[in-house]
């Protein structure tokens, strides 16, 4: 019986971990995305000199990017859904971003 519970608790724990694992990015698709939702638009053109903060090579994570951009808590941020920007666009501008 321990065995088995101990077997359990081994694959939720491997469940747990695939679903909070940081997709691979990919730093030009990255770049595309972070134009394509209009980010450079405030950030500037690669992340940097807009009028909003600086966003480029300040080593963010992808849990906090993700956070700042599913619910920004900010007036002028717009909000990104999963609908609008997947997790993996996120791990991509976030490659473009820290690369």
């Amino acid at each position: 019986m321990g065995n088995i519970f101990l077997s359990f608790l081994a694959g939720c724990c491997l469940m747990l971990f695939s679903c909070t694992a940081t997709p691979e990015g990919n730093s030009s698709d990255g770049k595309r995305w972070f134009v394509m939702q209009h980010c450079d638009g405030c950030h500037g053109k690669s992340g940097a000199g807009g009028r909003a903060p600086v966003v480029k090579g300040v080593g963010l994570s992808y849990r906090g990017l993700k956070k700042k951009l599913r619910n920004p808590k900010s007036a002028i941020m717009p909000s990104y859904s999963t609908e609008r920007l997947s997790d993996k666009e996120v791990a991509d501008i976030l490659a473009f971003l820290n690369g």
